[in-house]
């Protein structure tokens, strides 16, 4: 733990930086680390002064969610967590909190199950609350047990703040949406600051506002099984991308990969993809559904995957199967800019 914690420390003290872009306009950028991975955050076209302020206002609200919504680290969530495990009621007058519960529990309604926050004690099993992988399998007859007392977001309840859960085994890990909440978020505190252009990049999870100068942003996709980029992309004002990977949190034992993205059903690490990157046009909680979108697609079987993407309303995928075969989108195909060398044959364009 105190290991974590010095990097964390050591990490938040990066100096903002204002640089002049070719046609002389500013654009200010300042890095930090938040929700466990690198958050990016550029402004373009507004003084250093005003950039300065919004962007530690969006870096304090991050950090606030981070705290208040980790699963296993002492917070509020870990406090509901807590009363789930002893069959307690816990009186919950977060309104914030509440409403992310009812949409996850519409999500997982909505994906047929494939996207669960309420799976914390599998993610924890496979070793992935934690800052060291694991080494080996865990015990399969732990999974087992867990899979079969099917924790579910339905079995929890709350009724005049009053939260309760039918399910012991029921741990609430939002993990899955947290970072697509968080650029919500960032994107309302951009309006009230007033500021037009901007990109918010949280590990990979990524909000365009407006426009760079008069380009749109460009975002990149990383080839999953090696650190180049596979692909660019041109992200239309408001539009959010969100990319699941199991090159993202992983261990290997006896020579196979075991990735954070486990499927609710069978209580495993997803073995039929390595990456599947979605686009969402501006809407409400755009943010969080790039977010939210990717994990059921990933999660559901090869010959099902696009007919998931379709039935969420997703019109740009890019989907890396196991086999290194490519799924894209007619819509996303249009205007990807392929920077590997990707073998033809291997794409199917949907």
């Amino acid at each position: 733990m105190q290991r974590y914690v010095k990097f964390f420390l050591l990490i938040l003290v990066i100096i903002p930086i204002l640089t002049i872009s070719p046609n002389g306009k500013s654009l200010f950028q300042k890095k930090a680390y938040v929700f466990g991975t690198i958050v990016d955050i550029q402004i373009y076209g507004e003084s250093k002064k005003l950039a300065t302020k919004a962007s530690e206002e969006i870096l304090s609200n991050f950090n606030n969610l981070h705290q208040l919504l980790h699963p296993w680290r002492k917070g509020l969530m870990f406090e509901i967590n807590k009363a789930i495990q002893n069959e307690t009621p816990f009186l919950l007058e977060n309104q914030e909190v509440i409403s992310l519960i009812m949409r996850g529990q519409e999500y997982e309604k909505q994906t047929k199950g494939n996207f669960n926050p309420a799976i914390g004690k599998l993610v924890s099993l496979w070793g992935f609350h934690s800052e060291v992988p694991r080494k080996m399998m865990p015990d399969t007859r732990a999974i087992l047990k867990l899979v079969e007392a099917k924790p579910s977001m339905r079995n929890i309840e709350i009724i005049n703040n009053k939260l309760s859960s039918t399910n012991e085994f029921v741990q609430v890990d939002m993990g899955g949406y947290a970072k697509g909440y968080a650029l919500d978020q960032a994107k309302n505190i951009l309006e009230q600051y007033k500021i037009n252009n901007a990109l918010i990049n949280i590990g990979g999870n990524i909000l365009a506002w407006g426009m760079q100068g008069d380009k749109e942003w460009v975002v990149g996709i990383q080839n999953p099984r090696n650190p180049n980029l596979m692909a660019t992309l041109p992200l239309k004002a408001g539009w959010s991308i969100g990319t699941s990977g199991d090159y993202q949190k992983y261990f290997t034992a006896n020579e196979k990969r075991y990735s954070h993205i486990i499927n609710p059903h069978t209580g495993y690490p997803v073995s039929n993809a390595k990456s599947v990157t979605i686009l969402m046009p501006p809407g409400d909680n755009s943010g969080e559904k790039s977010d939210v979108y990717t994990n059921p697609i990933f999660i559901e079987e090869t010959s099902k995957k696009i007919e998931m993407a379709n039935d969420l309303g997703v019109s740009h995928y890019l989907i890396v199967l196991d086999n290194n075969e490519i799924l894209i989108s007619d819509e996303l195909n249009k205007i990807i800019m392929w920077q590997d060398k990707i073998d033809e044959k291997k794409i199917t364009i949907y």
